[in-house]
């Protein structure tokens, strides 16, 4: 008999990304790369692909 699939933690996802968009954003930031006039797109899509990559790792497995 098979084990239930458990449930992601939607949770820590969620606060994944957060921090994991907040450190690329910083990152990029301090070294040059992206200017904070230009944090708006950036900075969502930054935060968008954290969230899949965080969403993908939950399912995987």
């Amino acid at each position: 008999m098979s084990k239930p699939k458990p449930k992601p933690d939607v949770a820590g996802i969620i606060g994944g990304t957060v921090l994991t968009g907040g450190a690329a954003i910083w990152m990029l930031n301090d070294n040059g790369v992206l200017q904070t006039k230009d944090l708006g797109l950036t900075g969502a899509l930054l935060l968008l692909a954290a969230g899949i990559i965080g969403l993908a790792a939950s399912h995987r497995g």
